[in-house]
């Protein structure tokens, strides 16, 4: 087998390095014989290569990988590092493989596979940098040139380089020749991060030889003398390099201990640390990120002040984040952005003038559109036309309810959060700044470090999102916490963050919790009549939700009701929310095949030496959502693609679909697979957040910071323990057989949709009086605050109003705002939430017995509790079924359709998380649009191509392992090993490939925008051709046509790039 060469080839290249062969003539003889150490010059994943068309070239940073490993798995490892670096630095990572294949009888470097305690069989993909014998690297020289020789390439430009363990010593050679060569080796090397290195033993015995021989003619002659004399083993330790490090170590790593990875730190000029909590993995959990960006921050500001030194005085009155924030190209002079991004840089502004009228401040230019009737106080985009980039502040104090036992939390003088929009926010981050006139003595800049950790941790939260919401609750929390006190105690210059993350403590016990924040200016209401007002509200909400339908022609038949609001793609968000321990993060797990990398998983796949058993764990470090039975093991939200069986009909699913295809001789695509029932698998973007307990609008638990981080959600699933195992706060109950003991799940339904409904009604009743004064406008833009458009809360408020008309009689009941209720109140806020957040159950641990009766009680109850489905799952039994075929996916080394064919006891996955996920979407449908190139053949556009194999929501290797063996199909464009590729076998055209997630509402127009953001049409719109059906003639469709689910669209432009020039 070819493994086996390699593996040879491997040793016999160490051998003939390590007896004298360098650079210059006799390395010209080693570069036509390499064997397969050519292969790894360039990174083996595609998304990593160069592209040389690229009119701009990325910068590059190398990316070492450990012993036993490859750069793949490695790079798969920290593909959340990797995404930052490239969208906040522009940096892409290349991660080769080392050249020699690892060979248990030889090697004796420490295993960074971690917790193996033999060698398993399928090792043959395993790679190391060199082979040790004692204090001899057997191979260093060919791994070092191998690696210079990408350094130098003409299409690659290099400036940083990452390594772990072992790939940190090769990093840490290349580091010391670097130096010592005043930088003709590694040119243009500016920082090194190391993971798990280690500095505690002495350089290779055959280190100074290979120096001395192939970087004879850069050497100083100082040290050049000491190569050739008597200390032919200088460990140059008088040697010190000026490449900025950090040194990335763990507190509990036993192959690399702290001493060990401390010892290297002697060798660096101001060397950066970092100690995390876990083990021999490179650490890529949030505050991990936080860290790196910080560092690789430092170091572009040491290049930029040393490239300009006319840098402008800094007033103590800001501190300014747009410095950080240079790498993602926010400046003034920055592009505008696109109509998109645009649109939701004003409605979140829109929104935020809502939520704080009196703290906001627009800091850039906007023009009236009909000055006559101009409303200074408008900012919604009816009323005035923005200049972008827009910039804006928001006082941190609140104005309208900062009780005067609180000042002392606050800094003497005001603070406001500054804020500016990059063109392709809310994809990037913004750029953020503290404003204030206060000196040292009154606002440190301990304080500031601190207030701005806490901000930039709630903006890294959020990416992808609209966060600026969450940042100034975040910084309102540091304060009214007591941070600012803490922060003078400690005299530190900077908070650490778990000090800042700490828990201030519960509320004091409040009575009758559901008006405990009312205004004097809102009525009471008795309890009897608060809980009719709520089951009203849902009945409105239910209403709403089932007034969207297809007329008989596939034809879009809205009344207006839900589809109110500006079209364009939906970035489709599933929240999972119910008690701690119910098994969100385990349904979390099963159904994003552990996406994100948590605990000790973070950095570090490995295997144990054994048989997999399908009862126990794998030995693999998947990453994914920590679980635990306890509340509160997810503090900070998951966040992960999943895929999830569209809803509605899909061209092909409509009567006579796929026959027809059949008959036409094509073959059905799918950019994401199917399922076992043919069913086309859509990405959407899924959100475990910190279990949530009663009190959580007053603050218990995680309170508001729950809350809060459900905004992002468009549809909720709520994940009940139907076994009745736990009370409301996760705690294990003890059964003893006697149904009396367990927790009946329907109080748990009950008090979770209590406190969604509380958060609102409190942080409404809070700014009551400012309502009441300011009208209706005033309340639409509070719940607009909620991430939703104000069209869709008309639709709310006039459905709430034409209830209560001919239920109570009253009309017109928002113009008399003064003369509600606490009742009237609730009835809003229950309708708004029950439309906002339509909620399926996920009647979690259906195998436990008493489960049974319990699911049956739900099922005959619903809807119920703002619930409209209940689907039986198992998430801890599909979670071990993903587990599984995710360990066969890293342990073997055949190809994927191998995989589908493994034999497994464990449950099949195709079933109740799928099915639950569809049923949650079905609530609160996108609308999906097939754009093609040809209107009978259907096939894909050609500039889709880069979103079917590069897009970040595509499955991997071991999630589309689990697809085949649930029996459903891969991706198109998955060429059954190891990758995506731009073309299969055959140059196959799948039809219908490809389908866009559009808002209700949408218009071809919108369809046409969205396909130029992605960059596959450019110029202006002409004409486009739509169907329904496969098969049928297609007919004009004009520019401002609403699309509906399954239409087949063709757009034609003015312009054609390049791929449109052979249509």
């Amino acid at each position: 087998m070819s493994g086996g060469r390699g593996r040879g080839g491997g040793e016999k290249r160490g051998n003939e390095r390590h007896h004298g062969r360098g650079r210059g003539k006799q390395g010209k003889k080693h570069s036509g014989g390499r064997g397969s150490s050519n292969n790894n010059r360039q990174p083996k994943n595609p998304r990593s290569q160069p592209q040389s068309t690229s009119s701009k070239r990325r910068k590059k940073i190398l990316l070492l990988h450990g012993n036993r490993q490859t750069g793949e798995i490695l790079l798969g490892r920290i593909d959340k590092l990797k995404k930052t670096l490239l969208r906040d630095f522009d940096l892409d990572v290349v991660a080769p493989d080392a050249p020699h294949f690892f060979s248990d009888g030889i090697d004796f470097d420490c295993d960074d596979t971690v917790g193996r305690d033999g060698v398993t069989d399928d090792s043959t993909w395993q790679r190391t940098w060199w082979h040790r014998r004692e204090n001899t690297y057997q191979g260093m020289e060919e791994s070092m040139y191998m690696l210079h020789q990408l350094w130098s390439d003409d299409n690659l430009e290099f400036e940083s380089i990452l390594g772990f363990s072992q790939g940190s010593r090769l990093a840490h050679f290349i580091a010391i020749i670097h130096t010592i060569t005043n930088g003709a080796a590694f040119p243009g090397l500016k920082s090194v991060v190391h993971f798990s290195g280690y500095g505690d033993v002495p350089l290779p015995d055959n280190f100074c030889k290979s120096l001395s021989d192939e970087w004879r003619e850069a050497i100083p002659s100082f040290i050049l003398a000491k190569l050739d004399g008597s200390d032919q083993n200088y460990n140059f330790d008088d040697v010190r390099t000026n490449v900025g490090s950090l040194h990335v170590m763990g507190e509990k790593d036993t192959l690399i201990p702290l001493k060990s990875s401390e010892a290297l730190l002697k060798w660096y000029v101001q060397p950066s640390v970092y100690i995390h909590p876990g083990n021999h993995f490179v650490p890529v959990k949030r505050q991990d990120i936080e860290k790196y960006v910080e560092f690789f921050n430092d170091m572009t500001k040491q290049t930029q002040q040393y490239a300009d030194s006319a840098d402008g005085d800094e007033k103590l009155a800001i501190k300014d984040e747009e410095e950080n924030n240079q790498q993602s190209n926010i400046s003034t002079t920055a592009a505008p952005p696109d109509e998109e991004h645009a649109q939701a840089h004003i409605d979140e502004v829109a929104a935020l003038t809502q939520i704080f009228p009196v703290e906001f401040s627009l800091l850039s230019n906007s023009t009236p559109r009909d000055p006559e009737n101009y409303d200074p106080d408008d900012y919604f985009e009816e009323n005035r036309i923005y200049e972008h980039p827009i910039k804006y502040s928001i006082l941190l104090q609140p104005q309208d309810s900062l009780d005067p036992s609180e000042e002392q939390l606050w800094p003497p003088k005001n603070i406001s959060l500054g804020i500016q929009y990059p063109a392709e926010y809310p994809d990037v981050s913004p750029s953020i700044s503290l404003i204030h006139d206060m000196n040292y003595f009154e606002f440190s800049l301990a304080a500031s470090d601190a207030l701005m950790d806490v901000v930039r941790k709630a903006m890294s939260e959020e990416l992808g999102m609209p966060c600026v919401m969450g940042m100034i609750y975040a910084a309102r929390d540091f304060f009214e916490g007591g941070q600012l006190a803490l922060c003078a105690k400690t005299n530190s210059t900077k908070t650490p963050s778990h000090d800042v993350d700490a828990d201030v403590g519960e509320p004091p016990e409040v009575e009758n919790c559901p008006t405990s924040s009312t205004s004097a200016l809102l009525r009471k209401s008795s309890p009897s009549r608060i809980k009719e007002c709520n089951a009203q509200g849902l009945q409105i909400a239910s209403a709403m939700l089932g007034r969207v339908n297809l007329s008989d022609d596939g034809e879009a038949a809205i009344d207006g009701t839900t589809a109110g609001g500006k079209g364009g793609t939906w970035r489709y968000t599933v929240g999972l929310v119910g008690k701690p321990s119910a098994g969100k993060s385990t349904f979390f797990n099963a159904a994003t095949a552990f996406a994100r990398q948590k605990g000790e998983g973070g950095g570090e796949a490995y295997c144990e030496d054994k048989t997999i058993d399908d009862d126990e764990d794998s030995g693999i470090i998947l990453g994914g959502a920590s679980m635990a039975p306890h509340p509160f093991t997810t503090i900070d939200p998951n966040i992960g693609y999943c895929l999830v069986p569209a809803p509605g009909i899909c061209p092909e699913d409509a009567e006579g679909g796929r026959k027809k295809i059949a008959e036409m001789g094509l073959t059905l695509g799918s950019s994401h697979g199917r399922d076992s029932h043919g069913r086309r698998f859509i990405p959407v973007c899924l959100k475990d957040v910190a279990g949530l307990v009663p009190g959580a609008y007053q603050g218990r638990g995680r309170g508001n910071k729950f809350l809060d981080d459900l905004t992002d959600a468009d549809v909720l699933v709520h994940i009940v323990d139907a076994s009745g195992s736990s009370d409301a706060e996760g705690n294990k109950l003890c059964n003893s057989g006697n149904s009396d003991d367990l927790n009946h799940p329907l109080n748990d339904l009950e008090w979770v949709r209590s406190e969604l409904v509380e958060w609102v009604y409190s942080n409404v009743t809070a700014k009551w009086d400012s309502i009441t004064r300011r009208g209706k406008e005033k309340l639409v833009g509070m719940f607009s605050g909620y991430k939703q458009s104000q069209a869709f809360t008309y639709d709310v408020f006039s459905a709430v109003e034409k209830f209560v008309t001919e239920k109570e009689g009253r009309e017109h009941m928002f113009e008399q705002l003064e003369n509600w209720d606490e009742g009237d109140l609730h009835r809003l806020v229950s309708a708004f939430l029950g439309a906002r957040f339509p909620m399926a159950l996920a009647l979690n641990k259906q195998d436990i017995p008493s489960s049974k009766q319990y699911i049956n009680d739900i099922e005959s109850k619903l809807p119920i509790h703002g619930a409209h489905i209940g689907v039986g799952v198992s998430a801890h039994e599909e979670m071990k079924f993903i587990r599984h075929h995710l360990t066969l996916a890293i342990k073997t080394s055949s190809n994927d359709s191998s995989l589908s064919q493994q034999k497994s006891t464990v449950l099949n996955m195709d079933g109740g998380v799928w099915d639950c996920l569809q049923s949650a979407v079905s609530l609160r449908q996108p609308t999906l649009v097939f754009p093609v190139n040809d209107m009978q053949t259907y096939e894909p556009l050609p500039g889709m191509t880069n979103y079917a194999t590069r897009d970040s929501s595509l499955p991997n290797r071991g999630f589309i392992s689990c697809i085949l063996a649930a029996g459903g199909s891969a991706p198109s464009q998955w060429n059954g090993k190891n990758m995506y590729v731009p073309s299969t076998k055959g140059d196959v055209k799948h039809a219908l490939r490809d389908a866009l997630l559009m808002k209700p509402g949408s218009t071809v127009e919108d369809v046409f925008v969205s396909l130029k953001g992605l960059g596959v049409l450019e110029g202006e719109f002409v004409r486009a051709e739509k169907s329904f059906q496969i098969g049928q003639k297609p007919k004009p469709a004009s520019k401002n046509e609403q699309v509906a689910t399954g239409l087949i669209l063709r757009i034609m432009t003015t312009r054609r790039k390049k791929w449109q020039t052979n249509y």
